[in-house]
């Protein structure tokens, strides 16, 4: 499974959404920052994006977890196309009003 699977399914057992996740993450980058790159990690399972460090480490605020936890469910879907199972995250991960419209992919 992707990692917005996962995180989907920990957001959903504590009732939280991306902007309850991206206040919680804690990055230099800022909470609106890391709301627009969380929503494009839920909206986008694609291998071209690219999931650095210092998101690693804010799930691994938000969460409690570790960050190797995180890289390793990222990785482990990045290195097995083959083993990937369809997810298209919710619209209910977006809060109230859903921004997954505002997000495009080109290819």
């Amino acid at each position: 499974f992707c990692l917005a699977e996962h995180l989907y399914e920990e957001m959903q057992s504590r009732g939280w959404t991306t902007e309850d996740v991206a206040v919680r993450m804690q990055t230099p980058n800022g909470a609106a920052m890391d709301l627009f790159c969380l929503d494009l990690l839920m909206a986008v399972q694609d291998d071209g994006l690219i999931v650095d460090n210092e998101m690693f480490d804010g799930l691994s605020r938000a969460f409690g977890a570790s960050p190797q936890m995180f890289r390793n469910i990222h990785k482990g879907w990045v290195k097995r196309p083959e083993r990937r199972s369809p997810f298209e995250c919710p619209d209910d991960a977006f809060g109230p009003t859903s921004r997954r419209g505002m997000i495009r992919v080109v290819k």
